[in-house]
């Protein structure tokens, strides 16, 4: 019996990570979004220039899939 509660928990525990890493995948999407709009005004201000721009927002992007890429795994293990 106690083998069928440890399987419920562990259920439990794979759906409540695997919530919480579509949410993290939602939230990225949206920092994205912003994140290019942050970028974007800092050009048109003249603060960066396009190609700096475009290198900020992909270097933040590949950091993030690959964070996320991570979390992934340890949810697959």
């Amino acid at each position: 019996m106690k083998k069928r509660a440890e399987i419920s928990a562990t259920s439990r525990v794979k759906k409540v990570l695997n919530t919480g890493f579509l949410l993290s995948v939602g939230l990225a999407s949206v920092a994205k979004e912003n994140l290019e709009k942050i970028t974007n005004e800092l050009v048109s201000k003249g603060r960066l220039n396009e190609k700096q721009g475009r290198k900020l927002v992909g270097d933040l992007i590949r950091r993030s899939k690959k964070e996320r890429d991570r979390v992934f795994k340890l949810l697959r293990r």
